[in-house]
């Protein structure tokens, strides 16, 4: 379903943004001088701070996101009540300790804005005391987290208007600036970096890139998501490693475990069943020998920490993790090929 944003001009927006940037400098004056007075009827109440519109929660359309009850990491002084403008929304808060503000589509939590930290205000303020300039505004606008997400909300919403088809948000790789950008009918709209991010980032900037852009996809008009991002790097494969092999012979292999488990084994060191490591009557500890179960291929590299096996023609004796590994357990006996590593 397509959802109806109310569009209004981009300048009314920054306007409201700046009248909220220097409401939340007043705050922190006012909590720096012990004076917690409001004008009646201006004072944003808790509720308007910390949630998006009442608007936007009552809508029936978005009750069963999962993502509705999102919040802001931290609160403080500085934080303000919502700039909204229809169904886009900014909420002002602060995260981790700088200004941010997030903006939300419908009660989703599209984008955070990152600014200036709280304590750079602080100095800022106290420079242009003298000048009666408060912390705030002694910021530049540009750099302003509340004017910079109503300023993507204002062109969001003017694309809807214009009818915009959810089909053509997606997102592409930028190889000189090596971050993903978001983009609109093959436009750029927003680049992703430390000062723009998944409000519940993924620490993956790939997977974030497409969040953002599949949420914008699906709340401007139901587009199914999209999976893959253009120009995306690829992965480097490691480079495959060559062992060399110092020795190889055949023989019998068995196993042991449970009785010995936590128990000292020939080289001092506790025995753990589950660990990858085996006995061998003369190999030197800490030998690593490949083992493969002729019968069925399947193999494991294993650590020499034990003496044995001494009985019954056998030459290594797995730990039960080793057997398990290769198959061995419920034969209990098996012929292996034993590699020694170099």
């Amino acid at each position: 379903m397509k959802l109806k944003i109310i569009g209004s001009l981009t300048a009314t927006l920054l306007v409201s943004a700046l009248t909220a940037s220097s409401t939340s400098a007043q705050q922190f004056e006012n909590l720096q001088t012990g004076d917690n007075s409001q004008p009646a009827d201006e004072t944003p109440t808790a509720a308007d701070a910390a949630a998006p519109s009442e608007q936007a929660s009552q809508d029936p359309s978005f009750q069963s996101q999962d993502l509705s009850t999102f919040q802001p990491q931290e609160s403080d002084p500085f934080q303000i009540a919502p700039e909204s403008s229809g169904l886009s929304l900014v909420n002002a808060h602060v995260l981790d300790g700088r200004q941010a503000a997030t903006l939300y589509i419908s009660n989703i939590p599209i984008l955070t804005f990152v600014g200036a930290e709280v304590g750079s205000l602080e100095a800022g303020s106290e420079d242009k005391s003298a000048a009666g300039v408060s912390a705030a505004a002694a910021q530049p606008i540009e750099a302003e987290p509340v004017v910079r997400a109503t300023s993507v909300g204002s062109q969001l919403n003017q694309l809807y208007e214009n009818g915009l088809d959810a089909q053509a948000i997606g997102a592409r790789w930028d190889t000189e600036q090596e971050t993903y950008v978001i983009t609109v009918a093959g436009e750029d709209l927003i680049t992703l970096g430390e000062q723009v991010m998944l409000p519940d980032t993924t620490q993956n900037p790939a997977e974030d890139a497409l969040q953002v852009a599949n949420r914008l996809r699906r709340l401007l008009g139901g587009a199914a998501p999209i999976t893959e991002i253009e120009g995306r790097p690829q992965p480097v494969a490691p480079p495959v490693q060559t062992v060399a092999v110092a020795s190889s012979t055949i023989g019998l292999a068995s196993w042991y475990g449970p009785g010995f488990h936590g128990r000292r084994s020939a080289s001092g060191e506790r025995f753990n069943q589950n660990a990858l490591t085996a006995a061998h009557r003369t190999l030197p500890f800490g030998t690593r020998v490949r083992v493969t179960n002729v019968n069925n291929g399947r193999q494991v590299v294993v650590r020499i920490n034990d003496r044995g096996p001494y009985s019954g023609g056998r030459v290594i004796d797995l730990s039960a993790g080793a057997a398990q590994q290769i198959g061995l357990v419920n034969a209990g006996v098996g012929q292996v090929r034993i590699e020694v590593l170099r």
